[in-house]
């Protein structure tokens, strides 16, 4: 049988055919060996339509084996194998410090002096030990914000420096207030005492007086000031409630901590006049001036406190 191959393409064709269908080469038709075998072969190119429409197919070749690295490094190690991490640990530390600082002020200012110590250092060891320390944008940063913060502290200081006095002084000057008021209110209530229960004579004790119901509270603590009542005798002498002979009293109000809850120490007895004086934190007594005097010698008004010109007369006192 006769071979109808292509000796170009080798495509098989139907007998008697004079030129091959797809390459249009010519068929020499003869013995078995006439045609030889194509140089390549050729696949068909799947979708594309028709059962003719081939392809060329490169021959096969077989793909080298990827080098194997190590991943401990060396000789062999892999040009994209990454080494050990870098340290950063005091970098973040100092940015951690830093943003807190800059909405507490200063973390207390010790915390933003610490964060630009470690900042500081984060930086110096990233220089000299690159391949070890890093972080060395995030340790700026962290010298930025922490510098920040340590300015913030200083309008803050200042604020304070001039408020908390001034708060300080409000507050004792409320509570000296206050123990004034309660000094009268004592006063009253002896006076009160000794009229309807002592029977016209006699004051009574703290006790005496809450019993009586002419007073409401009994403490001997009040908004920073420690009061206390002594009844005494004809003589001056301490005296025991309810024996007949306490007719005299005194009241005296101290501050518990001096120059913190208050300054002035008061002091009032059966003449009901309120009398005070800076004994720093000791009891006052009947020797001292009363309050009135006190407060216009101490606190002069405004008119007195204005410096007089050359030739003008000493300006009007006003109380």
């Amino acid at each position: 049988m006769t071979k109808n191959r292509c000796p170009h393409c080798g495509l098989i064709n139907f007998a008697g055919m004079a030129e091959c269908r797809r390459c249009k080469a010519p068929i020499a038709w003869g013995a078995e060996g006439d045609a030889s075998p194509a140089s390549f072969s050729w696949a068909a190119a799947p979708g594309s339509g028709g059962g003719d429409s081939y392809q060329p197919q490169q021959p096969f070749q077989a793909v080298p084996a990827l080098p194997s690295y190590r991943a401990t490094g060396g000789a062999e190690a892999s040009p994209y194998a990454q080494g050990p991490a870098l340290r950063s640990g005091l970098a973040t530390a100092s940015l951690v410090l830093g943003i807190l600082g800059i909405f507490t002020v200063g973390v207390l200012i010790i915390g933003s002096l610490v964060g630009l110590v470690l900042g500081i250092r984060a930086v110096l060891k990233a220089n000299r030990e690159p391949h070890v320390y890093g972080g060395k944008g995030v340790a700026i940063g962290g010298i930025v914000t922490n510098s920040f913060a340590v300015l913030t502290i200083v309008p803050f200081a200042i604020i304070a420096a001039i408020a908390i006095p001034n708060l300080l002084m409000a507050r004792m000057a409320a509570n000296e207030a206050s123990a004034i008021g309660r000094l009268r209110t004592l006063a009253t209530a002896e006076s009160t005492y000794r009229n309807t229960v002592g029977g016209g004579r006699t004051f009574g004790s703290m006790q005496d007086l809450v019993a009586s119901g002419v007073m409401y509270e009994n403490s001997a603590s009040k908004n920073g000031y420690q009061f206390k009542i002594r009844l005494l005798d004809r003589n001056g002498n301490v005296a025991f409630a309810g024996a007949g002979d306490a007719i005299r009293f005194e009241v005296v109000a101290t501050p518990e901590r001096y120059g913190s809850t208050g300054r002035r120490s008061f002091y009032v007895s059966e003449q009901y006049v309120i009398r005070c004086a800076d004994k720093r934190g000791e009891e006052a007594t009947s020797s001292d001036p009363d309050v009135d005097a006190y407060f216009r010698e101490e606190e002069p008004a405004f008119e007195q406190r204005r410096p007089t010109r050359r030739g003008e007369a000493p300006a009007r006192r006003y109380y």
